[in-house]
């Protein structure tokens, strides 16, 4: 009988032992794993510059050698920007730099005025307009309107896109190159003449450039 009793309160602290021993395994001995991810930015580049300088587009004086004498000199003076027979002018400068680190499109925007070029209502523009290395001259067209279109397209044409990281400097279609031309030879004189005599007629030019990051 006692060694019945024995057995069984040897039994319960057997029972008692593992239990504990599965306890404490539970508590100190368990599998974990664990992971950290951080990241940081900050704000992509733009630093994109437009310079812009009309320079001599259209001025009060313009210098000429003359032929018969060989001398420098004045042939053209006014209190006022003013074209006429033998002159001409030119955009003096229109860059885009910089590096951007964001995809970009440079656009340009262009408005050409002409008031007046008509001789007795017909219409009559002895101004030749060069762009990119492509003359357009007025007297090709049959209207102011259509010469005015014809120069905004050229002009608007030099639109471009370029990705992320390219030196704009470096880009040859940022520099728009854009001038003028009234020819002393190869008009009409008389209608020439006649529009010297009105002095009514007006041209005028201008550009924007837009410089806009894109998708």
């Amino acid at each position: 009988m006692k060694k019945n009793t024995f057995m069984r309160v040897a039994s319960a602290l057997l029972v008692a032992v593992l239990l504990t021993t599965c306890a404490i395994a539970g508590t100190f001995a368990k599998y974990t794993t664990s992971a950290n991810s951080t990241d940081s930015a900050r704000v992509a580049k733009f630093g994109v510059v437009v310079a812009a300088d009309f320079g001599d587009l259209f001025v009060e004086e313009y210098e000429t050698t003359n032929a018969w004498s060989g001398d420098d000199g004045v042939s053209v003076k006014a209190d006022t920007g003013v074209v006429a027979p033998g002159t001409n002018g030119s955009l003096a400068d229109f860059t885009v730099t910089g590096t951007p680190e964001v995809d970009v499109a440079v656009t340009y925007e262009a408005t050409l005025e002409l008031t007046g070029w008509e001789i007795a209502g017909v219409y009559y523009c002895p101004i030749e307009i060069t762009v990119n290395g492509v003359v357009l001259k007025g007297n090709d067209y049959n209207s102011a309107d259509l010469f005015i279109a014809a120069v905004e397209e050229a002009i608007e044409a030099s639109a471009a896109n370029y990705d992320a990281g390219t030196d704009l400097s470096t880009e040859v279609l940022n520099d728009l190159a854009v001038s003028w031309e009234w020819k002393y030879t190869g008009n009409d004189d008389v209608k020439d003449t006649a529009l010297g005599d009105a002095a009514a007629a007006t041209i005028g030019l201008t550009i924007s450039c837009t410089i806009t990051q894109i998708d």
